[in-house]
């Protein structure tokens, strides 16, 4: 088969050469540039001091030490690496398609181990700066990088051939030069962002106390006042403010002087150099006692009365944002949150609101942050409008900065075209094969240039390894202002000598800046060398095109009994009230499952597909399941739906084979206070009512190559099959039917019956208690197996499916079986009883469940059940909302002195009591690990105050629980003895849970050693625990550490003599020691109902 010549073939020939290979296909080329590293690693070591001895001789070589410790080292990579390539996340697959995530690229995986070997540390101390002694090169290639990166984002950049020039402070077009540099990663950016924020807003305050004010210093134990170092220039200083002519620095107001531009306050030493002729030396000793850095901000703040300043940025932030101005002091009370749009985009007009209210308060601010790619949906903030408020609000007298947060959108300024490029004809003769930024996201990619910060990270869409963020500031000078060596703002080039010592960091690895650098050299930042802008645009296209990415989300739904995709982005006819079907019946036949050529030949799907997505191909969506053709309506079901979804692909626990994989995806969770009408509007085209919180699906397709032949369609084949099995789960948990019912047995004369709900199954979502007749011998069976052991729990189970509605009325009966404990239906054997009929039923309390019916706040004091006779009480905790714990007490003590009688006549009806010294909305959510302390065993008997109500028409449910309550019947106390049932795992377990085997019935959540682990936090410990003993059991197999301690040494371990895991197995697999089974179980051992 003939060779076929295109751009397209050609350009992603050039992204194979860039990377291992998703089966390790470049491993010969990888092998070779190896071993040219170590090969020039040891001819270096040699080259230098050739003529001295060899340290490491032949005798220590052959000896038996060196002999077993290189056994060990050698049995420990391998062991190591064959775990490593067996458990860890396969990034470097097409397959992988969740987080942001790739393998690195093939120079700067080779650059990182290049510059491993040197170990070069870029701190820059302040002690040797000049020298820069711990890093010459890579401080070199750290500087180059961050010119690099200056130039692909718009900045300008110095000529790598320029000589420096202590007087260079601008091009020949005026135009600042820009620096950056390699950072850990983005959230240390955006701090430092945030440093210079600050720093660079009580700047020419700083600059008024030095020509105004006196200070006191210390010297040989004396204080001594000191004149203002500035004072001289105070009558004649001018400067520029914001609004108005230039004046006089001393004639401008606090307002003005915080509402300075950003240039002018760069400028202001260079000023008072040209005026006055003071050196940087004396500049720096005058500044320092005024600093912000010295002083702290809130000095100034008391001292000019000043509001706390404003930090604007949209709803979508990232995390590192408010600990950020935690950390800098700033608070993050003063880090405001802006609305989102529809598009999960900055709302340009709340900004506008925000800024016209410190207009009005006098309220200065110090930046508005744009968001270029949000980490969860790729969303660009409209960063021309944001441009365009700062110039706006610069002629009304407020000034800020503007950063971008590029952390995941910085590399596609690489893909920028001109926005005076025309805009028509056919856009695949430059673009084929790849997907070009949208119209919207490359306008604000061009707007980068005029942002003063932007923080990007070459660990994300520059494939390049950890730990390698960056930052770059328009003017170099910004950087003047987060350096503790001086505060002069001279504009010289020297930064190139001692890049270390700007920013945060100390000790940072040389490593990041070699491996940036030769990704960035290589595969090329510019469009004219097609090099990320070639990358990003073909991973762009699977994003966009594959049937896996928007466009199959776009179109899946399997229909009735089945399920149906949402993305979060909108499809262009919804946006615009189109027709949405006809849109997805194109997108179905004229870009799924069509090869790249053809579909590029297509001008108009090709159209299309440009406007298809996120902004930068992250894609947000979430599925919601059908009852028949109905949609569910239900938030808290469609967020389980997508948790199990999650959960089946994607690796958690080190059982979970990456091989049995097909697609692997990422999920997060959407805030509906933080989304606002942005989620609103999501959840009401998936079907669903409500305002809870959102749990989504996400996928980040980062690979280059997923798109040959049908490979993207068998991905979407794997996720629909996925989708639809555990959609059977769904409408299981949601559709009442036949079922066997539990109930917990309480007194003996009578008999109460307190039913086991469950609030992830609708079979058992209630709460109810009923009052029962049992046959004569059961009660005798039953009395004499409670009174031979008190602390025993009892329940009766029905002995057929059936539905708990058909149970729960008057004068009813159903068969059932008597058992200590939970009933086993697999062993019938197991059961105290045979068959019997329980009848006469009277239902006292009968409530739902159902998320319509529980509050979105616990209550305040813990509400209980009153019920049973004046010698036999009973209490049940009211369950209000959800996880919760259900508490039912026996034979309780009343002391209500004067309303004694009143609430003895009344037991028999029921009553509602509310414990006024248990806090309850300060105490849940309790689980296995936080537990209702004054109701174990070890704090009974215990009496509790106590107010009686009798319950309020129509039952205690719906939303507003004190509405709910009756008249009240009186004050007084409740002691609680040791005949208790605490239950937390049954109540909240799901009996649908995959680890749980066997047909689908609400009975498997007494399988309690699964149905504990529905808790979130017990399920994280539990696949700790995992991980822990899987790795370290591995270990153990190997023929050395059978011999030899896991640590490597000799002997026995040095607290032990154990494996470091073996009491933890004893724990897991045997729950020996302590309370371990009754912590994992929730029924309490001696003293109470349980085993």
């Amino acid at each position: 088969m003939s060779r076929v010549i295109t751009s397209f073939n050609e350009g992603h020939e050039r992204v194979g050469s860039w990377f291992l290979g998703p089966k390790a296909e470049n491993l010969d080329y990888f092998t070779k540039f190896f071993q040219i590293i170590t090969e020039g690693m040891k001819n270096g070591r040699l080259q230098f001091g050739p003529d001295d001895a060899v340290s490491i001789t032949n005798d220590i070589r052959t000896s038996q030490a060196f002999s077993d410790n290189m056994a060990d080292l050698e049995d420990l990579v391998q062991k190591l690496s064959t775990f490593m390539s067996q458990h860890s996340v396969p990034f470097y697959s097409p397959r992988y398609m969740a987080h942001m995530s790739y393998e690195t690229s093939l120079p700067a995986t080779l650059g990182y181990m290049l510059g491993l070997f040197y170990n070069q540390n870029n701190v820059g101390s302040i002690w040797y700066f000049a020298t820069v002694e711990g890093s010459p090169l890579t401080t070199l290639l750290e500087w180059e990088v961050g010119q690099q990166l200056c130039e692909v984002l718009g900045y300008k950049r110095y000529p790598r051939d320029a000589e420096w020039n202590p007087h260079y402070k601008r091009s020949k077009d005026r135009e600042p030069y820009g620096w950056g540099h390699i950072t850990c990663d983005g959230s240390v950016a955006n701090l430092e962002s945030m440093w210079v924020a600050r720093n660079i807003k009580y700047y020419p305050l700083a600059l008024r106390d030095a020509m105004t004010e006196e200070k006191v210093v210390w010297q040989n134990g004396k204080s001594i006042q000191m004149p203002p170092p500035l004072a001289f220039a105070y009558d004649t200083f001018i400067v520029q403010p914001l609004v108005g002519p230039a004046k006089l620095f001393k004639n401008c107001s606090v307002w003005e002087l915080l509402n300075l531009k950003p240039d002018t306050i760069l400028g202001l030493p260079e000023q008072l150099t040209e005026q006055f002729g003071v050196s940087s030396e004396f500049l720096e000793q005058a500044l320092t006692p005024y600093s912000v850095q010295t002083v702290g901000k809130d000095t100034y703040i008391q001292k000019y009365g000043l509001s706390q300043p404003a930090y604007f940025i949209s709803r979508t932030k990232h995390y590192s944002w408010p600990k950020g101005a935690a950390i800098s002091g700033i608070g993050s009370e003063n880090l405001i949150e802006v609305d989102v749009d529809l598009a999960a985009r900055m709302d340009t007009q709340n900004l506008k609101q925000w800024l016209d209210k410190c207009l009005e308060e006098k309220r200065s601010v110090y930046c508005v942050v744009s968001i270029m790619g949000s980490t969860e949906h790729g969303a660009v903030d409209p960063l021309s409008e944001i441009v365009r408020l700062k110039y706006e609000y610069e002629g009304k007298g407020l000034s800020f900065m503007v950063h971008a947060d590029a952390a995941w959108g910085g590399y596609f300024s690489s893909m920028m075209r001109s926005l005076k490029e025309p805009r028509t004809g056919d856009p695949y003769n430059q673009y084929v094969g790849t997907i070009p930024l949208s119209d919207y996201t490359n306008e604000q990619m061009n707007m980068l240039r005029l942002a003063d910060s932007i923080t990007l990270d070459p660990h994300k869409s520059g494939y390049v390894p950890y730990p390698a963020g960056g930052l770059c500031y328009r003017d170099e000078r910004f950087r003047y202002l987060v350096t503790w060596t001086s505060p002069y703002l001279d504009g010289q080039q020297g930064g190139v000598d001692s890049i270390g010592v700007y920013g945060l960091e100390g000790s940072k690895p040389g490593a990041s800046a070699v491996a940036t650098f030769m990704s960035n050299e290589i595969i090329g930042l510019s469009p004219q060398q097609g090099g990320y802008h070639t990358l990003l645009g073909e991973a762009m296209w699977t994003a966009s095109k594959a049937s896996l990415m928007y466009c199959h989300w776009v179109t899946m739904d399997t229909g009735s009994d089945g399920f149906k995709t949402i993305p979060l982005q909108m499809l262009p006819a919804e946006k615009d009230g189109g027709d949405i079907e006809g849109q997805k019946e194109i997108i179905r036949s004229t870009i799924l499952n069509r090869p790249n050529l053809e579909l590029v030949e297509d001008h108009d799907a090709y159209s299309l597909l440009r406007q298809l997505g996120s902004d930068l191909m992250i894609n947000t969506f979430a599925c919601n399941f059908r009852n028949g053709h109905d949609l569910n309506t239900n938030v808290e079901e469609a967020n389980y739906f997508n948790k199990r979804i999650y959960e089946k692909l994607s690796i958690l626990k080190p059982t979970d084979d990456i091989h049995d994989r097909e697609v692997i995806i990422m999920a997060t969770s959407l805030s509906q206070k933080s989304y606002g009408a942005c989620l609103k509007n999501f959840k009401k085209r998936m079907g669903l009512e409500g305002d809870e919180d959102l749990y989504v699906l996400a996928n980040v397709c980062m690979s280059p190559f997923p798109t040959a032949g049908n490979f993207i369609g068998e991905l979407a084949d794997a996720f629909q099959n996925v989708a639809q099995e555990i959609s059977a789960d769904c409408r299981w948990r949601t559709t009442i039917s036949d079922d066997h019912h539990t109930f917990l047995l309480q007194g003996t004369d009578p008999a109460y019956l307190v039913y086991l709900p469950m609030f992830q199954a609708a079979n058992a979502k209630k709460q109810a208690i009923v009052k029962a007749t049992l046959p004569e011998s059961i009660h005798q069976l039953y009395a004499k197996a409670h009174a031979d052991d008190p602390g025993k729990f009892f329940t009766l189970t029905t002995a057929g499916r059936v539905t708990l509605d058909s149970i729960l009325r008057n004068g009813n009966s159903f068969d059932a079986y008597l058992d200590e404990g939970y009933s086993d239906l697999n062993r019938p054997r197991s059961h105290l009883s045979s068959m019997f009929t329980v009848s006469d039923l009277k239902v006292l309390q009968e409530n739902s469940l159902d998320r319509v019916h529980l509050h979105s706040e616990y209550p305040t004091y813990m509400p209980f059940y009153l019920y049973g006779t004046p010698q036999h009480a009973h209490l049940d905790h009211v369950l209000l909302r959800a996880p919760n714990v259900q508490i039912s007490a026996s034979n309780v003590q009343l002391h209500f002195g004067s309303a004694q009688d009143a609430v003895h006549e009344r037991l028999g009806a029921g009553l509602v009591v509310v414990m006024k010294d248990v806090l309850e909305y300060a105490m849940q959510p309790f689980n296995s690990g936080h537990r209702p302390d004054a109701f174990e065993p070890h704090s009974l008997p215990h009496t509790f105050a106590a107010e009686v109500y009798e319950p309020a028409v129509g039952g205690i449910h719906g939303h507003d629980y004190s509405a709910r309550l009756g008249q009240k019947v009186g004050d007084g106390s409740i002691t609680v003895n040791e005949r208790i049932y605490i239950d937390y795992d049954c109540l909240n377990a799901d009996p649908t849970d995959p680890a749980i085997s066997g047909p689908r019935t609400i009975m498997n959540r007494f399988d309690l050693e699964k149905a504990r682990l529905c808790h979130p936090y017990q399920r994280k410990m539990a696949n700790r625990r995992e991980w822990r003993h899987a790795l370290f059991d591995h270990l153990k197999r190997s023929p050395n550490r059978d011999v030899r301690n896991p640590y490597g040494h000799s002997g026995p371990n040095p607290r032990d003599g154990e494996h470091p895991m073996h009491g933890e197995h004893q724990m897991r697999d045997g729950h020996q020691g302590g309370n371990e089974h009754s912590a994992h179980c929730g029924h309490h051992g001696p003293g109470g109902y349980g085993f």
